[in-house]
């Protein structure tokens, strides 16, 4: 993240937050009014922001358009711990802007969900036995720790494809019927737990990723 901004202006904005830690994620969705004035707090000028309905994402996003003064780097690390602190996305008609806040933003969102993993697991008195993966030993080893951690059936949810890809087994999430989810191999307890586990183990640190492949979990 250095380096990367000296080519924008500055701009009036609030003083460095480097050291300040990561925004809370909000349990609830704050108004698109209450959003807007967030992002206004930032030192932008109210015309600059709209919120609109996004038809992709299905929900709404902030728009900041391109008139007025340039973006400093305290300007957008302040525009990306509001965009995690109301949950609410931010876009830049100046898409040459997009790329760098997209750096920033990444980077608090992580922290973000990472402090707000650690804390669900706090609160349940399981983080100090919470299995950390380890650089150099296999993604299988660790995701079969996180399993037994939860009290999963080892194998059953998660699959490592190779040593830096985890992934849900094919049959591990269920398949939905009239009832509902039926053949899971997680109840939803334990499924939160390994959501909540994976996140605070700061797997992309570790040069590990987790989630889906495409638009269908990768078969065993």
């Amino acid at each position: 993240m250095i380096g990367l901004y000296s080519a924008l202006a500055l701009a009036a904005a609030p003083t460095d937050q480097t050291a300040v830690p990561p925004p809370p994620i909000p349990t609830s969705l704050p108004t698109p009014q209450e959003a807007k004035s967030k992002v206004v707090a930032c030192g932008l000028a109210d015309n600059r922001i709209a919120v609109q309905f996004d038809e992709t994402l299905q929900e709404d996003v902030v728009w900041i358009s391109q008139a007025g003064s340039p973006f400093s780097e305290a300007t957008l690390t302040c525009l990306a711990r509001t965009s995690v602190a109301t949950s609410y996305y931010i876009y830049f008609r100046d898409t040459s802007v997009q790329r760098p806040y997209d750096i920033i933003y990444n980077r608090i969102s992580n922290q973000a969900g990472v402090a707000s993993a650690r804390e669900w697991l706090r609160t349940r008195n399981l983080l100090d036995t919470l299995p950390e993966p380890v650089k150099g030993e296999p993604a299988a080893k660790y995701a079969e720790a996180v399993e037994k951690f939860c009290g999963v059936k080892p194998g059953s949810l998660l699959v490592a494809s190779d040593d830096h890809m985890i992934t849900f087994t094919k049959s591990g999430l269920g398949h939905l019927t009239a009832n509902g989810i039926e053949g899971a191999a997680a109840n939803e307890a334990q499924f939160a737990c390994v959501m909540n586990a994976t996140s605070a183990g700061d797997l992309e640190a570790q040069g590990l990723f987790f989630g889906f492949i495409g638009n269908a979990a990768k078969s065993q």
